[in-house]
């Protein structure tokens, strides 16, 4: 009987990687300085809505980026990705109900779920390589 053997998916091109990493450790970053800087600035009730929104942020952008990085390198969709994306949707969701019902910080909470635009902006103003498309930079 034939071993089905897993397949590594990985990125083939190296700035597109670089990039993906350079994303993750600014977004892993943003996760450290927004609570507490909430917490030096506004107190603690601040830094755990904004800890409990890079939460949110945290489970939805690292499990659509490990579902879709498989679509891409496998160049199919595993039958289970929609009831992934279904469930982080809920887990989400519950979250920010239990949040608001729990009377959390309302603005510290928008600045967690803010943390990946924070983070996106500051990974492509430090990019460090620029891509060409067709002889042109972008």
């Amino acid at each position: 009987m034939k071993k089905k053997t897993k397949k590594k998916t990985t990125m083939k091109d190296p700035i597109e990687r670089k990039r993906v990493i350079s994303l993750n450790i600014t977004l892993v970053s943003m996760f450290i300085i927004l609570p507490l800087g909430g917490y030096f600035f506004n107190g603690l009730d601040f830094a755990k809505a904004t800890l409990l929104g890079c939460l949110v942020v945290a489970i939805n952008f690292f499990v659509s980026q490990r579902l879709l990085s498989r679509v891409i390198t496998e160049g199919k969709i595993p039958k289970i990705a929609l009831f992934i994306y279904m469930a982080k949707l809920g887990v989400s969701g519950l979250i920010i109900y239990l949040a608001i019902d729990n009377d959390f910080d309302a603005w510290g909470l928008m600045i967690g779920l803010s943390s990946i635009f924070i983070a996106i902006m500051i990974s492509s103003l430090f990019r460090g390589q620029s891509s060409q498309v067709d002889g042109e930079k972008v």
